[in-house]
C-alpha cells in the first residue's frame, strides 16, 4: 500500500467458531505480515481481541494497533541476517507493559515513545487490554538520515510525552488517525516522518540534529503550537515563532517549500474549523462561526474562505450543508 490508499484493517477475535488458540495464531501471523516474525502467547484465558490498522508510505509504515494482554518475543532463531532491519517507534495510547532489548527495560505507558530494532532479540509484555502507535522504518535509513550508529540508537528508553520525543510522538499518533480520514493529506505529511525519527534518536543519542532533521523537527513544534492555537484570533506568526524560539525569518524558512506557508497553514486550519461548524450547526450565523474559527472579521473569514474553496461560506451551506 502506498500514501493516500485507504489503510488496511486486521481485525482477529476469539468467538464460539474460533477458539482462543486459532485466534492466536491467525493474530501471529498477521503479526509476522504487517511487521517482523514474533512469538505471541497469552498471559491469561479469556476472550481474544486485536486489530491493526496500518498504512504503507513510501519509507515508512505506520499502524494502530490494540489488543487483549499477551506476551511478544522476538527470539534469536527469527531474525535472519538476508532480512532488512527495522526500527520501531511506539507509542503507548491505552493500557501499560514494558520492553526489554540490548539489556534495558523500558515501561511503555501514558504517551511514551520507545524505540526498539528488529535485528537483535526483544520482549515485549502487557498484563491486560492495550494499544499503542507503531512507526516502522529501515533501520538503514534513519543511521543515515541521523549519522548514529545503530548500535548507539537508545533502545528500550521511555521518553516521556513532554520535549522533543513527545512531540515527534504526537505528530506520528496525529498521522495515524489523519490516514483514515484524509490520505492524501497524511502522505504529504509521512515525508517528514523518517526525519522526526531520526532527529529523536540523535537527539536522544546526545547528538545535535543535522539540519535537515532538526528543522523537521522545529517546524513540527510550529505546527503542534499553531494546531493548538489558530482558533486565537490574535494570533501572529511573531507570537507562533516566540513560542517556538525561533526569529521570524527562521520560521518563514520552515515553511517556505511549496505552498505550505505559516499563513497558508494557518488559514487551512481555520477554514476546516468553519466547514465543520457549518456542516454540523446549519443555523448559526456566519459571523459566529467566523469568530469561533479564529477570524477576527467576517470580510476576512469571506476572502479566505473564497480562496480555498472557490465559493463563499452562504454558498457552501446551501451546497452542502
Amino acid at each position: 500500500m502506498s500514501g493516500g490508499s485507504d489503510p488496511a484493517v486486521v481485525d482477529v477475535r476469539s468467538t464460539p467458531e474460533v477458539s482462543e488458540q486459532q485466534a492466536f495464531e491467525q493474530w501471529e501471523a498477521a503479526v509476522a505480515q504487517a511487521y517482523v516474525p514474533l512469538v505471541v502467547t497469552p498471559v491469561r484465558p479469556g476472550e481474544f481481541r486485536a486489530r491493526i490498522v496500518q498504512s504503507r508510505f513510501d519509507d515508512m509504515d505506520i499502524s494502530t494497533v490494540t489488543a487483549t494482554g499477551q506476551h511478544i518475543s522476538r527470539l534469536p532463531r527469527l531474525i535472519h541476517e538476508p532480512d532488512e532491519p527495522y526500527l520501531f517507534a511506539s507509542i503507548t495510547t491505552q493500557g501499560s507493559g514494558w520492553l526489554e532489548q540490548d539489556g534495558r527495560v523500558g515501561e511503555m505507558a501514558n504517551r511514551g515513545l520507545m524505540l526498539y530494532v528488529s535485528s537483535r532479540p526483544f520482549t515485549a509484555h502487557f498484563e491486560q487490554n492495550w494499544g499503542v502507535v507503531a512507526v516502522q522504518v529501515p533501520l538503514s535509513r534513519v543511521v543515515r538520515a541521523s549519522g548514529v550508529p545503530s548500535d548507539r540508537i537508545p533502545t528500550a528508553v521511555r521518553f516521556p510525552p513532554e520535549g522533543a520525543a513527545g512531540i515527534v510522538g504526537r505528530f506520528f499518533c496525529g498521522l495515524a488517525q489523519l490516514q483514515q480520514t484524509a490520505p492524501d493529506q497524511a502522505a504529504v505529511l509521512a515525508r517528514h516522518g523518517t526525519g522526526l525519527l531520526a532527529s529523536v534518536v540523535q537527539l536522544a543519542a546526545g547528538e545535535t540534529p543535522h539540519e535537515e532533521a532538526g528543522q523537521a523537527l522545529a517546524r513540527q513544534h510550529a505546527l503542534t503550537y499553531i494546531q493548538r492555537h489558530f482558533a486565537d484570533p490574535g494570533l501572529t506568526v511573531d507570537d507562533v515563532a516566540a513560542a517556538c524560539s525561533v526569529s521570524r525569518r527562521t520560521l518563514y524558512r520552515l515553511f517556505e517549500e511549496g505552498d505550505d506557508g505559516v499563513a497558508a497553514v494557518l488559514r487551512r486550519l481555520r477554514i476546516e474549523r468553519a466547514l465543520a461548524l457549518i456542516r454540523t450547526d446549519q443555523t448559526r450565523p456566519l459571523l459566529s462561526i467566523a469568530r469561533a474559527s479564529g477570524f477576527v472579521s467576517e470580510r476576512q473569514f469571506y476572502r479566505a474562505f473564497r480562496r480555498e474553496m472557490g465559493m463563499t461560506p452562504g454558498e457552501f451551506r446551501t451546497e452542502y450543508a
